[in-house]
C-alpha cells in the first residue's frame, strides 16, 4: 500500500511538472513583432522573419517590403554594411523616406545615362520638335510663344518634365537654348504617343529667330532636365555627360 502512494506522488509530480511549462508560456505576454531585429545578411531575412512578418498588420508588411528593396538596391548593400535596426526603427525610416520621395519609394536609381545612352533617351526614346511658329503684329524679339512636340517612344507614360532645351542650327554661331518650366502632362503622355510642351521665350537674335520661323534644318535636343515616369522612374539628362 505505502508503494501504491508513492508511485501515485510520483505520478502527480510529474503530470505538474509537465504542465508547469505549458501553463508558464500561456501566461507569457506575445512578444512585439517590431522589435525583431533585422539580421544585416540579407539571406537570412526569410528565414528569421518569416513568423514576423506574418504578425505585422498588412500596411507595415507592405511598408517593410519597400524598405528591404530599398536596402538591396542602396549602396549599402553593394558595400556588406547593411544598418542592424529593429522592424519598428525600419518601418518609422521608411515612412520618413517615402515622405520625402513619393515618386521614388525605394530608392530605384534613376538611369542617369551616359553619353551613349544619352543619345539613345535623347534621340530615339524621346525625340523633340519645333512645331511651327504663328507670328502675329503681338510678337516681338523680346517674347515668342513657342510650341515643341515631344514624342514618347519608350514604354512607361511620361508624367512630367523640366529642363533646357537646346536649338541647333548650321547657320548659328551659337545653340539657343530654352529653359522649360515644370510642365505635367496631362493625361501623361503614354507610349508611341506625343504631347505639347508651350514656353514663352525672349529671342533677341534676329538669327534664331529667323532659323525658327523657317524651321528648315532646326533641330532639337534635351540638354539638361529631368523626366518623370508613371512608374515614378526619373530620367535624368546632364549635357555634361555627352562630351
Amino acid at each position: 500500500m505505502g508503494l501504491y502512494k508513492r508511485l501515485n506522488k510520483v505520478v502527480l509530480l510529474t503530470v505538474s511538472l509537465g504542465l508547469f511549462p505549458a501553463l508558464y508560456g500561456c501566461s507569457q505576454p506575445q512578444v512585439d513583432p517590431s522589435q525583431q531585429t533585422i539580421p544585416t545578411n540579407s539571406d537570412q531575412w526569410q528565414k528569421t522573419l518569416g513568423d514576423t512578418f506574418e504578425r505585422l498588420s498588412e500596411a507595415d508588411r507592405k511598408l517593410l517590403s519597400r524598405y528591404m528593396l530599398r536596402m538591396k538596391l542602396s549602396s549599402a548593400y553593394e558595400s556588406g554594411a547593411m544598418p542592424r535596426i529593429t522592424i519598428k526603427q525600419a518601418l518609422i525610416q521608411q515612412r520618413e523616406y517615402e515622405r520625402l520621395h513619393p515618386n521614388n519609394p525605394t530608392g530605384k536609381k534613376s538611369p542617369i545615362v551616359t553619353s551613349q545612352k544619352l543619345e539613345t533617351a535623347n534621340h530615339l526614346n524621346y525625340p523633340v520638335a519645333l512645331l511651327p511658329v504663328k507670328t502675329s503684329d503681338s510678337d516681338s524679339l523680346n517674347q515668342v510663344k513657342l510650341q515643341f512636340m515631344l514624342s514618347n517612344h519608350g514604354k512607361v507614360a511620361i508624367e512630367s518634365f523640366q529642363g533646357t532645351l537646346t536649338m541647333k542650327e548650321k547657320r548659328l554661331t551659337k545653340n539657343k537654348r530654352f529653359n522649360v518650366p515644370l510642365t505635367q502632362f496631362e493625361p501623361p503622355i503614354a507610349p508611341e504617343q506625343s504631347g505639347k510642351i508651350i514656353i514663352e521665350s525672349s529671342i533677341e537674335d534676329i538669327n534664331v529667330m529667323r532659323a525658327i520661323k523657317n524651321n528648315t534644318g532646326v533641330s532639337i535636343e534635351i540638354t539638361e532636365g529631368k523626366m518623370i515616369l508613371a512608374d515614378g522612374q526619373e530620367i535624368e539628362f546632364d549635357e555634361l555627360l555627352a562630351k
